[in-house]
């Protein structure tokens, strides 16, 4: 992603202000921005789920609840992370998709053998 947004500003060196109304510039700038407006709300749904933890605990510690309601409530969030993560990433891959595609490089990057999975 770093590539992206690098190439991005590249594409805006030389040029003083804003991207033009209506330029290829501008709608990449807006979905930037969408992409960071996404990445905080994927933020966002992760921390309630850690503050969701923590309360369904005590909770359950208080006989307030059973730990098979909370884990309802965590399951449906959690999915909610996972649908807000998947757009995210989709959208990521579709600005980095167009970012090679502007650079001339249609191939994506080789990502780095994760050692971890020998």
């Amino acid at each position: 992603m770093h590539a992206a947004l690098i190439l991005l500003l590249a594409c805006e060196v030389g040029t003083a202000g804003p991207a033009t109304p209506g330029s290829p510039a501008a709608a990449e700038t807006a979905a930037v921005e969408a992409i960071a407006s996404q990445a905080a709300a994927v933020r966002e749904t992760a921390h309630a789920l850690t503050s969701l933890v923590d309360e369904s605990r005590r909770q359950v510690a208080d006989g307030r609840s059973t730990p098979e309601a909370e884990i309802v409530k965590m399951r449906a969030l959690m999915a909610q992370l996972e649908e807000q993560n998947n757009r995210l990433q989709a959208d990521i891959d579709a600005l980095e998709g167009r970012a090679r595609s502007a650079a001339g490089d249609p191939a994506p990057p080789v990502e780095p053998e994760d050692p971890r999975r020998r």
